[in-house]
């Protein structure tokens, strides 16, 4: 066989091997190996035991970085996710708890409160003309004060059994919450890949000028992003609320960095108009089964979010190595300073 057949031959195969790394397909593959090393590891691993927890702990998580994906693909920021989660957690507590209002009542304020800072969020972005990463922001810092000033910065606890069910129950062996977090990520799945709406939402996050060029209105399309956003971070303070059984200020507030990561590793671009919901999911499961195996490992827990850090940053340096953006000489010591 000539070299010219072998290279054609081989051709079909790298362009394949780049367009699955460029697409997050990569992090399917970190993932197994995790779960292959993390098997040979630990014999605690691979039990039902654990990987139901496992899913658990994804489960809140994976609907924040679902959130954050859909308004990074939208070509925004939205960094306010666990602060409207532990809001939401206070005043599911206040309204249930405190004030016994019914349950599905209670349940729909506190998704209106997300969708009401989703509104905040979007419109500071589109009228007062603030990038996104300042306004959401500052809505972090807004929505966790008042999640203080709900409780007095107290611990409510003792929602009803129907309530706690949410977050504790489960159905054929199977957390409630995972259900939950399947839902959401089918949903917006065909929502982000079968829809007019999703394709609005890649365009506008692809060139915001280019869309309204073309026809769209950028404007609506980012509201909405960030009003799904809000909702879906009060769902996530809804199941973590009746996970642990009660609302605090302080309920989520590090699962910022989780979330953010395991967006970043599932292949959805920061310059948005690129990703995916399926890559996100993936992600979230890579961060999930890093931070379970790290325990099982018996390794200090203080070193989890400087594994997470770094991962975000290999994340992004080889995304931008593999799209060509960087050249692996530009990373060494002086290339910078020329």
């Amino acid at each position: 066989m000539t070299s010219a057949r072998i290279a054609e031959g081989v051709r079909p195969l790298r362009d394949r091997a780049q367009q699955l790394l460029t697409g997050g397909g990569s992090v399917f593959v970190a993932l197994a190996l995790l779960w292959v090393v993390l098997t040979l590891a630990s014999p605690y691993f691979l039990t039902t035991a654990n990987l139901l927890n496992l899913l658990l702990q994804s489960s809140t998580i994976g609907i924040l970085a679902a959130a954050f994906t859909i308004v990074l693909i939208a070509g925004e920021i939205d960094l306010s996710l666990t602060s409207v989660q532990a809001l939401a957690t206070t005043l599911a507590a206040v309204l249930i708890i405190t004030h016994e209002l019914a349950m599905p009542l209670g349940i729909a304020l506190v998704l209106g409160m997300g969708a009401a800072i989703g509104v905040i969020n979007g419109y500071m972005t589109l009228a007062a003309k603030l990038p996104s990463f300042i306004a959401t922001l500052a809505m972090l810092g807004i929505a966790q004060g008042l999640a203080f000033v709900l409780t007095e910065a107290r611990t409510i606890g003792g929602f009803p059994e129907a309530y706690a069910w949410l977050g504790r129950g489960k159905l054929a062996g199977i957390p409630v919450p995972v259900y939950f977090a399947v839902a959401v990520y089918a949903v917006l799945w065909f929502v982000l890949s079968q829809t007019r709406f999703g394709i609005k939402v890649y365009a506008v996050g692809g060139g915001r000028e280019a869309s309204r060029l073309a026809g769209l209105r950028p404007g609506r399309m980012v509201m909405s992003v960030f009003i799904i956003s809000g909702v879906l971070c009060a769902l996530a303070g809804v199941l973590l609320s009746s996970q642990l059984n009660a609302g605090q200020g302080n309920f989520g507030t590090t699962d910022l960095l989780n979330a953010i990561a395991a967006v970043i590793i599932g292949g959805t671009s920061l310059n948005g108009g690129m990703g995916s919901v399926i890559g996100t999911a993936a992600g979230v499961l890579t961060i999930s089964t890093i931070n379970n195996g790290l325990v099982l490992l018996g390794v200090s827990t203080f070193w989890i979010q400087v594994v997470v850090g770094g991962i975000i940053l290999a994340a992004v340096l080889t995304d931008k190595i593999v799209k060509g953006e960087l050249r692996p000489r530009d990373l060494a010591p002086g290339a910078a300073l020329r």
